[in-house]
């Protein structure tokens, strides 16, 4: 196995995978990559300089890197929401009852 996968395996395993997105989360949409790019037993040239960037790049999104060396002044957003309004927001629950309210259109 290659030492690229049980890097990015090892964090995956500390990225959270959000259930209430059904298909739509960052944190699986990261592990079916994986699969995609080095579970494959055929992996003729992976270019490690870029995997070690991309490894770094999510590293510093699971440990909130810049969020801690640049915090915010402010805690609003554009909408006037707050964080757990946003994520129910986006969730796939309030996604399908959007829909059932609109209904076909006439």
């Amino acid at each position: 196995m290659s030492t690229q996968y049980n890097r990015f395996l090892k964090l995956l395993e500390r990225w959270p995978v959000d259930q209430s997105k059904g298909g739509r989360d960052l944190g699986q949409y990261l592990r079916e990559q994986l699969k995609a790019v080095l579970g494959a037993e055929n992996i003729i040239a992976v270019n490690d300089e870029r995997l070690g960037r991309q490894h770094r790049a999510l590293e510093n999104i699971l440990n909130d890197t810049h969020r801690s060396a640049y915090p915010r002044k402010y805690n609003s957003t554009a909408t006037g929401l707050t964080g757990d309004q946003c994520r129910e927001v986006l969730s796939s629950e309030f996604l399908a009852y959007l829909n059932k309210e609109d209904g076909p259109e006439k």
